[in-house]
């Protein structure tokens, strides 16, 4: 009897709950059939995206606008104010900035200057030190978890984002489910301890279509994914529901990145960062039916660099779309004209300039009311 007891401690001592640390000993739920009815309240956190306690995946590729999707959803559940038409649960947000650092504190002020009607102040907080949530001995965890929950302001935590994944598993093997496990056990731990939803954010692997990079063990854990794809020659980025354990997988938004000024640093150049904003999804089909030109195809890219660097939305006009960003004619010609749009001389320049221009707008890619031109 000692050594079946002795057994059973051990067993239950192997079989804690979350990383590191869970002091009760959990009993097994069982619901009967009779009690299961259906549950028609629903807990949205955004309406149709994220659901609340939940665990949710970020991914795509290097530079495609993920991070600032991230924190977009989470500054505006802070706020309480819909994203994309998406009615939020409103509620406190912390932003684990385990990769940007203090570098968050510039795309937040930028999110501020876009947003002015957001307030003063919105229970918004970032962690900007380095997170280990794959070796329990670090200890990390509980003092995540002790630093959210003494903070003042940030009770009750709506939602917990995780910038990312490659980062707080602080020299752990991605590839291995022993590593990866612990950091869903952590993940796991966050979010019932915190009772709020986690949003990690990781990099897609080198076959986009083939899902995150890393062990597959992250994406079975997670009840949404999220899969951002940027076209280069637009600059719009597209956001799409890829898994959703509990609804359709059907939420789709496309969005650009905006430059913001900030203001001038100690030499007198400009400081910037960017924030999100609507853009029309990109209709890949319509697209495919014209194939373009190396020409056409720079020409195209170039005006969304143009843009996004000097792009401004232009003054009231029936013939532009509201809250469009354009550039003139002449900024972009500068830009082709700078980026080799053609390798021969000033003649030529022009030539290919004029050409693309015209098929572009014949393709319905870009549009132009003088001296003002944007990207559909």
């Amino acid at each position: 009897m000692t050594a079946d007891f002795a057994d059973y401690e051990e067993i239950k001592a192997r079989h804690t709950g979350s990383n590191g640390h869970d002091p009760d000993w959990r009993a097994i739920e069982l619901l009967s059939f009779a009690d299961m009815t259906p549950q028609l309240d629903g807990r949205p956190l955004v309406k149709r995206w994220l659901n609340r306690e939940q665990l949710c995946l970020i991914r795509g590729e290097a530079s495609c606008g993920k991070t600032f999707l991230a924190l977009d959803i989470g500054l505006h559940v802070a706020a309480g104010t819909d994203w994309f038409g998406h009615r939020v649960e409103p509620g406190a947000v912390v932003y684990v900035a385990a990769e940007a650092g203090r570098g968050i504190i510039n795309r937040v002020a930028a999110f501020k200057l876009a947003h002015p009607d957001c307030g003063v102040d919105i229970p918004f907080a970032a962690v900007t030190s380095t997170v280990d949530l794959c070796h329990a001995d670090a200890g990390d965890v509980e003092r995540l978890i002790t630093a959210v929950r003494t903070a003042a302001d940030l009770s009750p935590l709506a939602l917990l984002v995780i910038d990312t994944v490659s980062r707080v598993l602080a020299g752990g093997n991605e590839n291995a489910p022993d590593d990866m496990g612990a950091l869903v056990r952590s993940l796991d731990r966050l979010r019932d301890e915190l009772r709020c939803h986690v949003l990690a954010i990781h990099h897609s692997g080198k076959d986009q279509g083939r899902g995150a990079r890393g062990h597959s063990l992250l994406h079975c854990a997670v009840d949404t994914e999220i899969e951002v794809v940027r076209d280069v020659a637009t600059g719009i980025a597209t956001a799409t529901v890829a898994k959703q354990r509990d609804g359709a997988t059907e939420g789709q938004i496309a969005f650009r990145l905006r430059q913001v000024d900030l203001g001038a640093d100690q030499d007198g150049e400009p400081v910037t960062s960017c924030v999100i904003e609507t853009a029309d999804v990109v209709d890949k089909q319509a697209q495919g039916k014209m194939k373009l030109s190396p020409a056409q195809g720079r020409a195209l890219k170039l005006l969304a660099d143009a843009i996004a660097a000097a792009g401004e939305e232009p003054p009231w006009s029936n013939h532009i779309p509201p809250r469009t960003r354009c550039v003139t004619e002449e900024i972009w010609r500068a830009y082709c004209y700078q980026g080799a749009i053609s390798s021969g001389d000033q003649h030529a320049k022009q030539t290919a300039f004029k050409r693309a221009a015209e098929a572009l707008i014949a393709a319905g890619r870009i549009d132009k009311w003088d001296p003002w031109v944007w990207l559909l």
